[in-house]
Order: structure tokens, then C-alpha cells, then sequence
């Protein structure tokens, strides 16, 4: 029996090697064409990076585009005692953070700036000397292989005069990408606003942040 089966498998064996080789040929050859058009995105079908900023339930600012802020969080610093002295309040907010979409086409660059109005109270009187900053940024996107645009600095002390927050460079920035000033939930450090004691009044106060993007880096 293991005799037979050797015989049989050498056999097979041979007739494999001796069979001739069958080689295809072609017979015809046809191309087609396929195609795309791009054109500029205009910005109403932008998702926020950041969806899930703490007290402050709609960001969206509704500024619609292919060079846009689409999003910017209201931040809130609640209600807090008045102190016997000079006092840092932190924001509520977990993760602030404003958000630049560009869909424009061939990565050209931007810049994003922030100024501050200053913090008036409901009796139409400023709270004078009180000064907000920014901390500890950082550049965020999704589904977004495009090179990231940079935050410009570590600290930003916020005041009247435009200052520039993001910027990307020529091929960086293209897509949708936010910048956030992340930090604990009810206490973000990150984002603070100091209080001096002097003409401090018992009423709430408010202030305009003013974000502005110009179509190229500076």
C-alpha cells in the first residue's frame, strides 16, 4: 500500500513538469476617463472639533464661509463673592475655545486674532482694571491630515488692541481647527480674570470678546 501510493505520487509528479506552458495574449486594450470638480467650501455643513464645551450650550457664532469662525465659546466666570483684596476668578468653562474653518482650497494661510472690550456693569460703570487672559493653548482638529496651524504664544493678557492667538502658514491650516484653553471643570485656570478690589460693585459685568481672521498669515 505505501509502495502504490508512492509510484502514484511520483507519477503525478512528472506529468505536472512535463505539461506544456499556455502563455496569454492580448487581445484589445480600452481607456475611459473619470473626473471631479472642487470648488470652495461654503461653510454651512462645519461640525465643531470641540462639541463638548462645558456652560455654554451653542458656540456656534453662525459666520458661514470658506474662511469662517464658525464656532467661539461664551465664557462664564458665574457668580462669585467680592474679597477683601485684589482676586483671580477662574472660568467655569471646561474647554474654551474658538474654532477656524477653511475650506478655500490650497492651504494659503490665515491668521486669528482676539481683542477685548472692557467689562462694563448693568449700571453702564466699568470695572476698571480688571484683566482676562488666556493660558496653556492648544490646536485641535478631526478626520485632518493637513499640517496644524500654531498657537502664537503661551500666555495672552487680553486688552484692546488685537492680538494674534492661531496662524497658520502657507500649507498649514486647511480644514476645520480650534484653538482651546483646556482645563478642570468650574476652575479652569487656563482662563482667568483678576479683580482689583478698589470700585468693585455688587452687580454683574460683561465684556465683548472680538475674534478676527484675516485671509493670510502675518
Amino acid at each position: 500500500m505505501n509502495k502504490k501510493a508512492m509510484i502514484t505520487s511520483l507519477a503525478l509528479g512528472m506529468l505536472v513538469l512535463n505539461a506544456p506552458t499556455v502563455m496569454a495574449s492580448q487581445i484589445s486594450e480600452a481607456t475611459n476617463k473619470t473626473d471631479v470638480t472642487l470648488t470652495a467650501g461654503s461653510g454651512k455643513d462645519i461640525h465643531p472639533v470641540v462639541p463638548d464645551d462645558t456652560h455654554d450650550d451653542d458656540s456656534g457664532t453662525g459666520d458661514v464661509g470658506s474662511l469662517s469662525i464658525p464656532y467661539a465659546s461664551n465664557i462664564t466666570f458665574g457668580q462669585q463673592e467680592i474679597k477683601a483684596e485684589d482676586t483671580d476668578y477662574y472660568a467655569l468653562n471646561k474647554k474654551p475655545h474658538v474654532q477656524v474653518n477653511d475650506t478655500r482650497g490650497g492651504a494659503k494661510g490665515w491668521s486669528l486674532g482676539v481683542a477685548i472690550s472692557p467689562f462694563v456693569g448693568a449700571n453702564g460703570k466699568e470695572l476698571v482694571g480688571a484683566k482676562m487672559s488666556l493660558t496653556n493653548g492648544k490646536v485641535v482638529t478631526k478626520n485632518n491630515q493637513s499640517p496644524m496651524p500654531k498657537i502664537t504664544q503661551n500666555t495672552f493678557e487680553l486688552n484692546k488692541e488685537y492680538q494674534e492667538v492661531m496662524t497658520a502658514k502657507e500649507g498649514q491650516g486647511a480644514g476645520a481647527f480650534a484653538a482651546v484653553f483646556e482645563g478642570k471643570d468650574g476652575e479652569n485656570e487656563n482662563v482667568k480674570l483678576h479683580v482689583p478690589r478698589a470700585g468693585v460693585e455688587a452687580q454683574s459685568y460683561s465684556a465683548d470678546l472680538t475674534w478676527v481672521l484675516t485671509d493670510a498669515p502675518s
